[in-house]
C-alpha cells in the first residue's frame, strides 16, 4: 500500500497543481505565438486539444498538451479538495468551492467531446421599391461546420428525402499524397476511392504554366494553395475514383468545398452525384429569415449592434423570434447567436444573415459552476468576516469601558 499512498500524495499534493498551472501558462503563450501565423484553429489543436507539445521553438521543450494537463489538474483537484481535505464544519466552504471547480472543468470536457458547432447562413427577402416582399427569406433546417468535412455520395435522380451515404471527416483528411483509402457498401453498385487530400486547393483548367497537385480529369486539375491561418476560408480538395462492381468500369472525378456542382458518373443503370463539402448537422426545427438590420456607430460605417427577426418552424408551427447580439435563440438543444452579416460592403441589396450554431449539452454548467463556487465562497468567509466583526465590536467596547 505503500507505493499506492506515495501515488496519491503525489496527485493530491500541491507542488503538483502548481506545476501544471506554469505548464497552463507556457502552453498559453506558446499556442499565442504560434496563433500569429497557424491561425486560431491550429494552435487550439495542437496546443490545447492534445495530449503532448513538441515545442521546437523559441525554447525546445517536450510539454504535456492541454488534454493531459488538464486530466490531470481535474484529479489533483479531486483528490486533493475533495478527499485528502480534513472534513469539518470549518472546511464544508472549500469542499463546495471544489465542487464548482470540478464542475466547471467537466462542463469543458464535455464541450470538447461532445458538442457541435458551426454556422447558419440565410438570405434575407426580395422587397420591391415599396419595401414590399417579392420573395421570400431563405429556410433551412440544418447548420454546417466551420472545420469538418465529409464526402456524401446520393442518387442523383432523387428529389425528395434523398438518402445519403457520407465518409466522415477523420477518414478523409488524412489521405494527402498518394494516400489511398476505398469505401464500399451492399447499398451501392460500385467502390469509391478517395486519394490526393489538399487543404487548400483550387480546381482549374490545367494550362502549360503550373504545376498541378492532382491528376488531369477534363482538363481540369488542382493547384495547391498556402493554407490561411483563418482555417474556414480554406478550400479542401480531393481526387475521387468509382469502379462499377458488376462491369469493372472506372472514372475520375476532382472534388472541392464550395464547388457549385458535384461530380457526377453512372453505375448500376442510374446518375450517381459526390460532394466533398463542410459537414452538415440537422436540426430539429427549421428558421426563415424574415429581416435583418444593422445599426451604425454615428458618422461611421462601423456598427454598433445588428438583430435578425427569423421565423421558428416546428412541426409546421410557425413563431417569430428576434435574435442579436447577445440574445440567442435557445431551442431543441441548440443554441444560435447572431455573429455576422455580409456583404459588408458595396451595394446591399439582400444581405445575408449569419448565425453561429452550437449544440452543447453543457452549455449552462459553467453557470451552475458559477453558483456553486459563489455559495461555497459565502459558506467559507461568511463566518470569517461574521467573527472579524464580532471581534471589532469587543474591540470598540473595551476602548469605551476604558475611556
Amino acid at each position: 500500500m505503500a507505493p499506492l499512498r506515495k501515488l496519491l500524495d503525489t496527485l493530491s499534493s500541491m507542488g503538483l497543481a502548481s506545476a501544471l498551472l506554469l505548464n497552463l501558462f507556457l502552453l498559453t503563450w506558446f499556442g499565442t505565438l504560434h496563433q500569429v501565423e497557424a491561425g486560431l484553429y491550429q494552435a487550439q489543436k495542437l496546443y490545447f486539444e492534445s495530449w503532448y507539445v513538441v515545442q521546437s521553438s523559441p525554447v525546445p521543450l517536450v510539454l504535456p498538451g492541454g488534454l493531459t494537463t488538464m486530466g490531470l489538474l481535474a484529479l489533483n483537484l479531486l483528490l486533493g479538495g475533495l478527499w485528502r481535505i480534513q472534513k469539518s464544519a470549518r472546511t464544508a466552504g472549500v469542499i463546495v468551492i471544489h465542487v464548482g471547480i470540478a464542475l466547471l472543468l467537466a462542463s469543458g470536457f464535455v464541450k470538447l467531446y461532445h458538442s457541435d458547432d458551426g454556422h447558419l447562413t440565410l438570405m434575407e427577402p426580395a422587397r420591391d421599391a415599396r419595401g414590399n416582399i417579392v420573395e421570400a427569406g431563405e429556410t433551412a433546417d440544418e447548420f454546417v461546420s466551420y472545420h469538418l468535412l465529409e464526402v456524401a455520395v446520393w442518387d442523383a435522380s432523387q428529389k425528395a428525402n434523398v438518402v445519403e451515404h457520407v465518409i466522415p471527416h477523420e477518414h478523409v483528411i488524412d489521405l494527402e499524397g498518394a494516400k489511398a483509402r476505398t469505401f464500399t457498401t451492399p447499398a451501392l453498385p460500385f467502390e469509391l476511392e478517395l486519394t490526393g487530400f489538399l487543404p487548400n486547393a483550387r480546381p482549374m483548367p490545367k494550362g502549360p504554366n503550373w504545376q498541378a497537385s492532382s491528376p488531369v480529369v477534363d482538363g481540369y486539375a488542382l493547384l495547391a494553395m498556402d493554407e490561411d491561418p483563418e482555417n474556414e476560408r480554406n478550400t479542401p480538395a480531393l481526387t475521387v475514383r468509382f469502379r462499377e462492381t458488376a462491369t469493372g468500369r472506372t472514372g475520375e472525378a476532382l472534388l472541392a468545398v464550395l464547388e457549385r456542382f458535384p461530380a457526377t458518373f453512372e453505375a448500376g443503370g442510374k446518375t450517381w452525384a459526390a460532394s466533398l463539402r463542410r459537414k452538415r448537422y440537422p436540426m430539429p426545427f427549421a428558421i426563415r429569415l424574415e429581416d435583418f438590420r444593422k445599426d451604425d456607430h454615428p458618422g461611421m460605417s462601423m456598427a454598433r449592434a445588428y438583430e435578425s427577426d427569423v421565423t421558428q418552424i416546428v412541426d409546421g408551427r410557425e413563431e417569430p423570434v428576434r435574435i442579436q447580439m447577445n440574445e440567442p435563440l435557445r431551442a431543441g438543444g441548440l443554441v444560435l447567436f447572431q455573429s455576422s452579416w455580409w456583404p459588408q460592403e458595396g451595394p446591399q441589396t439582400r444581405v445575408h444573415s449569419v448565425f453561429s450554431v452550437v449544440r452543447n449539452p453543457s452549455d449552462h454548467w459553467p453557470l451552475y459552476a458559477c453558483i456553486v463556487i459563489g455559495i461555497g465562497l459565502l459558506m467559507a468567509f461568511t463566518p470569517r468576516l461574521a467573527k472579524f466583526a464580532r471581534q471589532q465590536r469587543e474591540a470598540r467596547a473595551k476602548q469605551e469601558v476604558t475611556a
